[in-house]
């Protein structure tokens, strides 16, 4: 077989931009992609680890990120937690497909963004949803500098289909990454109620997206879909994971301060 490089058929054809090879050429190859809000923080609240947990877990943090809308801009995720497993549950016996699975957990992830929207709404935070916070949140930071969304990605009924079952592959944890990467973040936090990632009972400090993937066995705090997409990611190139149970960690994180496990490209 042949490993030259494939050669076009002259036709008029191939001068249509999504054929014509010299329009598709990698863009990182051209010029940078521009950082849109390049001092913004997104921070990750997980939603059966941290959100179910109801005030005694979520409550405090609430405070800490209360403290830090003084800094620069925020913007806080949701995800969905045991009531999306219930409806999920539930679709599934039904014999629901794919992207109605994903409407469904994307409704329960909205529910807790509005939950912590009210808590803040005396900061004059409010909750933005996709449409919105797509197009719309510098406005929005730009009059309360803080804001909360639905992590889980828009695709709705265009979700692609599971490599296998159908649970929707990309949610909260991947769709806050994708948020994060197009408006250019400074930081991607990802709060749950461990410590990291551990390795044997050991915390790990720092770990690559690959070497994570490499053992499917592993049991991970984030999504695998995620760390896939970091791993094509323009802008986000590291991930921190922290304990939103320890006082003080999500202060901390969002300062800058390695307190989790921080997880590369």
């Amino acid at each position: 077989m042949s490993t030259t490089h494939p050669k076009d058929v002259e036709s008029p054809l191939a001068r249509q931009t999504l054929l014509d090879r010299e329009q598709v050429r990698p863009v990182d190859q051209q010029q940078p992609v521009i950082r849109m809000l390049p001092r913004l923080r997104v921070v990750v609240l997980g939603g059966r680890s941290i959100v179910d947990r109801g005030r005694d877990v979520l409550l405090p943090i609430v405070e800490e990120l209360r403290a830090a809308i003084s800094g620069d801009p925020l913007l806080i995720a949701t995800g969905a937690g045991i009531r999306a497993r219930h409806a999920l549950g539930v679709g599934l016996d039904l014999g629901l497909p794919t992207g109605a699975l994903a409407e469904i957990a994307g409704r329960e992830a909205e529910q807790n963004g509005h939950l912590v929207a009210a808590l803040l709404a005396e900061q004059g935070v409010a909750y933005l949803g996709h449409d919105t916070v797509a197009h719309q949140l510098p406005v929005h930071l730009a009059a309360s500098n803080a804001a909360v969304t639905n992590g889980y990605p828009p695709y709705g009924v265009h979700e692609l289909p599971a490599a296998a079952g159908k649970i929707p592959p990309h949610r909260t944890d991947t769709g806050a990454l994708l948020l994060a990467d197009a408006w250019g973040a400074a930081s991607l936090t990802y709060v749950r109620d461990v410590d990291g990632v551990l390795d044997g009972g050991t915390v790990l400090r720092t770990a690559t997206a690959a070497d994570l993937l490499a053992d499917p066995a592993r049991p991970l705090p984030i999504d695998r879909e995620a760390l896939r997409t970091l791993q094509r990611a323009r802008h986000v190139r590291s991930v921190q994971i922290v304990n939103g149970t320890a006082a003080g960690t999500v202060t901390k994180a969002l300062a800058g301060e390695h307190v989790g496990t921080v997880v590369s490209a």
